[in-house]
């Protein structure tokens, strides 16, 4: 039905789609984000960032060489 390549592409978005979400929060929020007793501050957000970028860097290069 579906080939992985293809399958990998739609969640590399998914990841971009993730990862430009918290580009966007870092700038268009007042951080931190109190969640119960959990704080989402800025450096947390900057790392979600980054992590977020380079699983969709992965991804792409996994697709790539699918």
């Amino acid at each position: 039905m579906w080939s992985t390549r293809e399958i990998i592409i739609f969640c590399a978005g998914a990841q971009t789609f993730h990862t430009i979400s918290h580009l966007l929060l870092g700038n268009f929020c007042n951080l931190p984000i109190q969640f119960g007793s959990f704080s989402f501050t800025k450096q947390l957000n900057l790392y979600a960032s980054i992590i977020n970028a380079v699983i969709t860097i992965l991804l792409l290069w996994w697709a790539n060489n699918a």
